[in-house]
Parts: C-alpha cells; sequence; structure tokens
C-alpha cells in the first residue's frame, strides 16, 4: 500500500514541479512554448477570473454602447470557457445579428472610414485598409501631414512616414505579384491606431526610429515644397517618385508582424491589441496569442491581464485545470485502491 501511495504522490508532483521548472525558465533549452497546450490553462483562468454572469453583464454594456464587435467577442469566450449567458442577453444579441441591423452598421461605417482614413468598428477599419490599398489613404494623409511639414508646424511623422512607405509598398506589391502586400496592410493598421490612439508611445516611438531609417524626411520635405499638395493626382506622382528611393529593409519585418495579427483577428481587433503592445517582442507575444485565441484574443487580455500564452502556464492554472478533472482522478484512484485491496484480501485467502 505504501509503494502504491508513494507512486500517487509521485504522479501528482511530476507536472507541479514541471510547471515550476518551466516558469522559472529552466527548460527553455529543451520545451518550446507549443510543447505545453495552451488552451487548459487559459479556461483554468478565465474560471477564476469571470463568470456567465459577468460575460452577460459584458455583452449587455457592449450593445448598450453601440459596440457590437466587443458584445460578440464576450460572446465568444462564454462558447470557449462553456459559460452559458443569460437569455436575455443571448436574445439581444441575436437580434443584433440579423441582416438589416448588420447592414444598416457596416454600410454607413464602412464609407467613413474610407473617406476619413479613421473608425472604430471592423466596417470602418475595412473601409480605411481599403482606402490605402488604392493609395487614395496615403496621397490624403501626404496631403494633409506634408502640408504641415512645409508650414513648419507640428506634424505627424509616424502618419506621414508610414503613407510615403505605404506608397512603396503599394509599387513594390504591383511589381511583386503580391508579396509586398503584407507591409501594404500593416502601414494601414498602424495609421489607423495612431488616428484611433491605439498605439502605444515605446511602439510608436520604436516604429518612427525605423521610419527615420527609411525615409529620408528632409529630402522628402524639398519634393513637397515643390507640389500643390491640394493637386492630389501630382502629389501622388511626385511622393511615387520619391517612395522609389525608400529602403523598406528594416520597416519591413515589423509591418509583416502586424500583417500576421491582421491575419488571425481581422483588422479591427488587430487596431485594438495594439494598445498592449510596447515592443517588437510584445507583438510578437500577442500575434502568437491571437493565433490560438483568434478574435477572443483583446477579450482574455481585458479579464486575465495576461498578454502572452506563456503567462497562464503556471502551477496555480494547473490545478485548477486538474480540479475541472477531479472526478476522473479521483476514480482513477479509487481503481488503484480497490485493486490493491482486492489482491491483498486474495493473498490472505490463499494463505
Amino acid at each position: 500500500m505504501k509503494l502504491f501511495l508513494d507512486a500517487v504522490i509521485f504522479i501528482l508532483l511530476v507536472p507541479v514541479l514541471f510547471i515550476l521548472a518551466y516558469q522559472n525558465g529552466y527548460l527553455d533549452r529543451f520545451v518550446p512554448d507549443d510543447a505545453i497546450p495552451a488552451e487548459p490553462f487559459v479556461r483554468a483562468e478565465l474560471a477564476q477570473k469571470t463568470s456567465g454572469t459577468d460575460l452577460s453583464r459584458r455583452i449587455d454594456k457592449a450593445l448598450d454602447d453601440g459596440a457590437y464587435d466587443d458584445a460578440v467577442m464576450y460572446a465568444d469566450i462564454a462558447d470557449y470557457a462553456d459559460m452559458p449567458i443569460e437569455s436575455g442577453t443571448a436574445a439581444r444579441l441575436q437580434n443584433e445579428k440579423s441582416l438589416g441591423r448588420r447592414v444598416a452598421r457596416n454600410t454607413g461605417s464602412f464609407f467613413e472610414g474610407f473617406i476619413t482614413g479613421e473608425g472604430n468598428d471592423t466596417a470602418s477599419f475595412v473601409g480605411v485598409v481599403t482606402s490605402d490599398l488604392t493609395v487614395v489613404g496615403d496621397v490624403r494623409d501626404i496631403g494633409s501631414e506634408g502640408t504641415k511639414l512645409v508650414k513648419g508646424e507640428e506634424y505627424s511623422q509616424l502618419v506621414l512616414g508610414l503613407s510615403v512607405v505605404g506608397l512603396a509598398a503599394t509599387t513594390a506589391t504591383i511589381a511583386t505579384g503580391g508579396s509586398a502586400l503584407p507591409a501594404r496592410i500593416g502601414v494601414s493598421l498602424l495609421k489607423v491606431a495612431k488616428k484611433a490612439g491605439t498605439i502605444t508611445a515605446g511602439f510608436a516611438r520604436d516604429v518612427t526610429r525605423l521610419l527615420n531609417e527609411a525615409v529620408n524626411f528632409e529630402k522628402l520635405k524639398g519634393t513637397l515644397k515643390s507640389v500643390d499638395l491640394a493637386d492630389t493626382s501630382a502629389t501622388r506622382h511626385a511622393i511615387a517618385d520619391y517612395a522609389n528611393g525608400v529602403s523598406m529593409a528594416k520597416i519591413t519585418p515589423a509591418l509583416n508582424d502586424i500583417a500576421a495579427l491582421e491575419k488571425s483577428v481581422g483588422p479591427a481587433e488587430s487596431v485594438r491589441l495594439l494598445k498592449y503592445v510596447d515592443s517588437g517582442e510584445d507583438l510578437a507575444r500577442v500575434t502568437k496569442m491571437s493565433g490560438k485565441l483568434g478574435t477572443k484574443t483583446r477579450g482574455v487580455i481585458e479579464i486575465t491581464g495576461k498578454t502572452s500564452l506563456r503567462a497562464f502556464k503556471t502551477v496555480a492554472n494547473l490545478v485548477l485545470w486538474a480540479l475541472g478533472w477531479g472526478w476522473a482522478i479521483i476514480a482513477a484512484l479509487g481503481a488503484g485502491f480497490l485493486g490493491t485491496l482486492g489482491r491483498r484480501l486474495r493473498r490472505r485467502r490463499a494463505a
């Protein structure tokens, strides 16, 4: 019996010791992050931090505020974490999913994003990206920020630099049959994030530093002075010629990372998630997280406060996850105990 109990204790301690060593980085050389599935740990954390009632409240508030995307996100988290939402909340959300409601929401938002380059929901962000892919958005922003630069007024070096790089990326996309499209998408999303105020000061500083290496702003100023910036056609041709000399090598990896994030969660969520990114390393972690959680990523971050999958893999969450399977553990221990007891009884009878 003692041997059996020792074996049980050993079996229970091994995962705990393993996770402790993993948390402290002792196994980094031997255990890649992907070797340990994150989902059980994420669900355990959610079970600790939220509930069906809490998520219903969040959905109702989002619908009250007109934030349909947020409402759907919290509903997806409820489904993922197996937390039923309240019937009244579910009915409200279903009503918002009707064709008429979707058309009314999306049509106006798309054109607002296309024309102004700004937005706050999925449709408007798609409009922004569409306008940039047709270079309308880049020319518009070059005219706006370039005029300030020429006049010596305060301007956004980030938006102006991205717009110039955007034109260069558009040209490269056409020339290479689409291989530069991720960089083109990354430019658009960063500009939207800047205008929406979701890009952090730290990440904006990093991107601006890369833009200074890609774009010669003094030379750009001279080009802009020679053009009537109110004439969009003349502006486009002048900057298109200038953009041919833009060095894309150092800025492209960051733009590609943004595009990878967009592929997992869509344009609107990509812009919103950037408020959790202070550096390139943060971007890589959030992008990896979004690859597993999709459009639920931002909601999971808001609820748990964790911005990487590794952060969920703790002893506490291991225990919480194991307790969820407590019936199986108890059954296994019970079966082992009964088996041992049966063998002892048989030996006594035989004796």
